[in-house]
């Protein structure tokens, strides 16, 4: 009666996403548990998981990660050091089993904010979260997402860019600055 229990002693019943945006460009790491989760039984339903976990909402379309960029799955043991939760270790000491879905994606020009959502229908809850870089290295923010919701508003903020013709304006307008001014003390010299 009591085996259930000590099996998903460090059940993790949730899949743990990590974003980072940067220059108009999101990086999506997704985890699940498939070790530790009581709700995935596998490793092949781990990477489905990970898979179909959320979709991006952009302008008035929603559409799955993969059809904007690949998704790259790989196994690993730990989790993530700087998660927002202490994640207990597996127990024996054994390694976890985690199936990770790493995404990036630059966005066009046009696209300014975005949302991650969770399909309607899921068996998988998510705690999505990100470090703040104004709170130091090991701080973090987090929210967990449950079937139906979305993420706040994700701001795609990108570099300024200068175009070749505005840099060619500088340019004279500069040249032109310094060529006035040699003639103005060329004159006041005469």
């Amino acid at each position: 009666m009591m085996a259930p229990l000590l099996v998903f002693g460090h059940a993790c019943e949730f899949l743990v996403a990590r974003l980072e945006v940067k220059q108009g460009t999101l990086h999506l790491e997704i985890t699940a548990d498939y070790g530790g989760n009581p709700f995935i039984t596998d490793e092949a339903e781990a990477r489905e998981a990970v898979k179909g976990a959320v979709k991006l909402h952009m302008g008035d379309t929603l559409r799955a990660l993969e059809e904007l960029a690949p998704m790259k799955l790989e196994k690993r043991s730990d989790w993530d050091a700087d998660a927002p939760t202490a994640f207990a270790p597996a127990p024996d000491g054994q390694p976890h089993q985690l199936v990770t879905g790493i995404w990036q994606w630059h966005a066009a020009a046009k696209v300014d904010e975005v949302t991650l959502v969770l399909p309607e229908v899921t068996g998988h809850d998510v705690l999505l979260w990100t470090r703040d870089e104004k709170l130091g290295d090991r701080q973090a923010k987090w929210m967990m997402l449950i079937g139906g919701e979305s993420s706040p508003l994700i701001r795609l903020e990108r570099p300024v860019q200068y175009s070749a013709s505005w840099l060619a304006g500088g340019a004279v307008a500069a040249l032109l600055g310094l060529l006035g001014t040699w003639w103005a003390r060329r004159q006041v010299r005469s």
